[in-house]
């Protein structure tokens, strides 16, 4: 419980204390000679932080605690953000009550409700050096 609480404690740290600006590439085909190719932008972000810090309650059915932990814990931060119309939890926390069969009765969820806001061009040259570099960073470029 200690090392859950730790790792949580960290990531809410981390998470609040990230810059603002976020890297997203957006993709559109391109008609030419070969069937596909990418035009690839580099997009830019900021995310807008709520002061009102949430809470939501999620009570696990069945279908969801047979996809393991991690699925409980995504289902419930997803249901969560639909609620409140959020793109991303910051400072997120997690209460989880266990019945006596040891399984997962319900999660708690509680952060502050952020959205990405003034999506841009990217116009900072580190971050499109960034891009050109190193592909492997845009998942529409991997390789399957």
């Amino acid at each position: 419980m200690k090392k859950i609480f730790t790792f949580l404690a960290s990531m809410a740290i981390i998470v609040s204390c990230a810059p603002t600006a976020k890297l997203v590439n957006t993709a559109t085909y391109a008609v030419g000679k070969s069937p596909m190719k990418f035009i690839v932008t580099p997009v830019q972000a900021d995310l807008q932080v709520s002061d009102q810090k949430i809470s939501y309650y999620y009570e696990v059915t069945e279908l969801v605690r047979q996809g393991g932990f991690e699925n409980i814990v995504e289902t419930a931060v997803k249901e969560a953000l639909d609620v409140n119309g959020a793109d991303v939890l910051v400072g997120l926390e997690k209460q989880i009550r266990y019945n006596a069969d040891e399984k997962v009765e319900y999660i708690n969820i509680t952060g502050y409700p952020a959205k990405y806001v003034n999506f841009r061009n990217c116009e900072d040259k580190e971050l499109l050096k960034l891009a050109e570099s190193d592909p492997s960073r845009s998942p529409l470029l991997k390789k399957k």
